[in-house]
């Protein structure tokens, strides 16, 4: 009798902490707790952006790439499809505004976010038209698609974002 009453104390407890586990889960997906440092929209102001020149913006947690992109290197990136890795970026994180060749809102400027797909560090502008990450191996385009390498990456990530009328304004909602 002593290692039933035992089994099934142990079969309460289980069952408790089972119960438990699933009223916290709901709880956690109902209410969305998101920490003070998330917001639900950045603004970053712009002032001078050089043509062809990647720049960083950085809030809190948030990292974004930002590039105005002269005529000849959106030529460039409508053409040359050949060193891309998904093409039709097909399996990018992206809103659907950014489901074009260009990957962007206004074909002049790309935004994305600033970490790489390989090992999640910040990228930076390689030579020529190009970002690589600078902690791992992979290099991007100006529209953010991942060239093709070795190994296999994904192309940055989009975020949901605005410029205001006059592009001094970029706001993002991540």
């Amino acid at each position: 009798m002593n290692q039933r009453s035992t089994l099934i104390r142990v079969t309460k407890i289980l069952a408790g902490i089972f119960l438990a586990a699933i009223v916290y889960v709901a709880i956690d997906f109902m209410v969305d707790l998101k920490p003070s440092t998330i917001h639900s929209s950045y603004r970053f102001t712009i002032d001078d952006i050089p043509y062809d020149q990647p720049q960083l913006l950085q809030q809190d947690n948030l990292s974004i790439v930002l590039i105005k992109r002269s005529g000849t290197v959106i030529k460039r990136l409508r053409q040359g499809t050949k060193s891309l890795q998904d093409v039709l970026s097909n399996q990018s994180r992206q809103p659907q505004f950014a489901q074009n060749a260009l990957r962007s809102r206004h074909e002049e400027f790309f935004v994305g976010y600033a970490n790489g797909t390989d090992l999640g560090c910040l990228v930076e502008q390689k030579t020529g038209s190009r970002l690589g990450e600078i902690c791992g191996t992979a290099e991007y385009d100006f529209a953010g698609r991942a060239l093709k390498s070795k190994n296999q990456f994904q192309n940055l990530g989009i975020p949901d974002y605005n410029f205001s009328d006059d592009f001094k304004t970029l706001t993002i909602r991540p």
